[in-house]
């Protein structure tokens, strides 16, 4: 595409027709009314940012240009002519590409073997050659891979990288990327932006979806914001709006930024958690933590950053006696200021907390506290008024205690344990990626129930994938890459760039 082409599409010299045109686009699921009367326009050449919080109706919306769902009203339209994509074959025929937030690959063939089934001429390559289009491609996209390594022994970074490259090898004109920076370094965002702007520049069009606010004022031509199912905000130029503005589009409501109080940590006292060359498997048989040193005082919030799969599942569960170390020590300090005991949310809350069937009030009573007894069972109603004062101290609103569990969203999910686990008092808590699936509003109140710990004199374990959100609330950072902790970083003047880069196993 030639220079003026691009900058026709960019919108500096009159808008060319629309890549992709969205209008009054309608889905409801029983009585939930996910998309309602939407409107999104994609203009070749562009990056189109689509913000909004969890149950939004972001993903249905994207389901639906993708032709994983049917609209129920509306239309659309791709270079001008109506289409109704009714499967994903039919999307990529029309040039659309999407990489899924939970990603679309087959476990159990190679990286190379799962490019080959989105490539039209995939089947019927030779493995050596397939495998020298995908290093070629690696080394253009800045999206390291081994075409012959086993999807099912890859981390979830390798295996978005992956799946980022299978879309882009296909020759999509219209890419969409969900969220597809919440496990990457810094270093990898900025390669992988490098590569939407080569996109852009070839006059494609690319739909970002993400919840870093900051990416979306960077590199997005345009944003939409999504509200209840309803686009609330559709502008040029996000870079004119402020975070601030933003949040207020996407909530309803003014959510005032997190005030951190940045004070001295109490002098280095017995440690709430001392490990000590703590060497652990993972799930898979292979040495997943390698000869960890870490130490979390009282009064300390100690983050943990690293590339998905680089021992932070592992770490935490050693930390909670869950996982046993097959060489080191692990020590958990007994009381704190008198606090005692040590509390956790899960990284996979549906997988490790959530028993099918129980309600939301049965779970409450499985947090190791003592339960309300009559006779010889459960005082249900002592439990319900003691679980009603708890959601209101705790302030992230659960569901109602009747509901079953299982039958919630992630989000709601998570409130429900985070109410649990952060209402209690205790000398350790850990915390493995507490705001996913939350809104801003809960995120928020997540983060400062954190922080009452650590005011509190608990010591505070707390892994997450947002690196900013790391540097906003730690006292420290320690960051993990291939199972072994490469460094400790005071947050007090932590530069992204040098953490990312421990991420990535060099040096800071």
């Amino acid at each position: 595409m030639t220079t003026d082409a691009v900058a026709r599409a960019r919108g500096r010299v009159g808008k060319p027709a629309a890549l992709l045109e969205v209008r009054s686009l309608s889905k409801r699921f029983g009585e939930v009314q996910a998309n309602w009367d939407v409107d999104l326009t994609v203009l070749p050449g562009t990056v189109h940012g689509l913000i909004g919080e969890n149950g939004a109706g972001k993903s249905t919306l994207l389901k639906m240009i993708y032709g994983v769902y049917t609209p129920d009203e509306g239309r659309m339209f791709v270079d001008g002519a109506p289409v109704s994509p009714g499967s994903p074959a039919d999307a990529r025929a029309l040039g659309i590409g999407m990489v899924f937030q939970d990603l679309r690959l087959v476990p159990a063939l190679t990286v190379a073997e799962n490019i080959a089934l989105a490539l039209p001429d995939g089947p019927t390559l030779r493995l050596a050659r397939l495998a020298a289009r995908i290093a070629e491609a690696s080394e253009a996209y800045g999206l390291a891979v081994d075409p012959s390594a086993k999807v099912r022994h890859l981390s979830i970074g390798e295996r978005q990288r992956a799946e980022i490259l299978k879309v882009l090898m296909t020759g999509a004109r219209l890419v969409i990327l969900d969220e597809p920076t919440s496990v990457l370094a810094p270093q990898e965002v900025e390669a992988l932006f490098g590569v939407v702007a080569q996109l852009r520049d070839q006059g494609l069009g690319v739909v970002l979806v993400t919840h870093k606010l900051g990416e979306v004022r960077t590199i997005a031509d345009q944003v939409t914001v999504l509200r209840g199912g309803q686009v609330i905000l559709n502008a040029e130029d996000p870079g004119n709006f402020s975070d601030a503005e933003l949040v207020e589009a996407m909530v309803g409501r003014r959510v005032p930024p997190l005030a951190v109080e940045r004070v001295a940590v109490p002098p280095r006292e017995q440690a709430v958690l001392e490990l000590q060359g703590a060497t652990a498997l993972g799930d898979r048989g292979h040495v997943a933590l390698k000869g960890v040193d870490l130490e979390v005082y009282p009064g300390e919030l100690v983050g943990v950053a690293g590339v998905a799969g680089s021992g932070q599942k592992e770490l935490c569960e050693v930390a909670l006696g869950l996982r046993p170390v097959t060489s080191g020590a692990v020590r958990v300090g007994e009381s704190v200021h008198g606090l005692t005991g040590a509390v956790a949310v899960p990284e996979d809350p549906v997988v490790d907390s959530v028993v099918p069937g129980l309600t939301v009030l049965e779970h409450m009573v499985l947090d190791g506290r003592a339960v309300p007894r009559r006779g010889l069972g459960i005082d249900w109603p002592a439990v319900g008024a003691r679980t009603a004062v708890l959601d209101e101290r705790v302030g992230l609103h659960m569901a109602p205690a009747k509901r079953t569990l299982s039958s919630l969203s992630g989000g709601n999910i998570q409130r429900v344990l985070l109410t649990r686990e952060l209402g209690q008092d205790a000398s350790l808590v850990v915390a493995a990626y507490p705001s996913r699936g939350l809104d801003v509003a809960n995120t928020r109140r997540t983060q400062e129930l954190l922080l009452e710990h650590r005011a509190r004199g608990a010591g505070v374990l707390m892994v997450s994938e947002d690196l900013d959100e790391l540097i906003a609330v730690a006292d420290r950072i320690a960051v993990m890459h291939d199972g072994h902790l490469v460094g400790v970083v005071d947050t007090a003047g932590a530069d992204r760039m040098s953490i990312g880069r421990l991420m990535l196993g060099g040096v800071a």
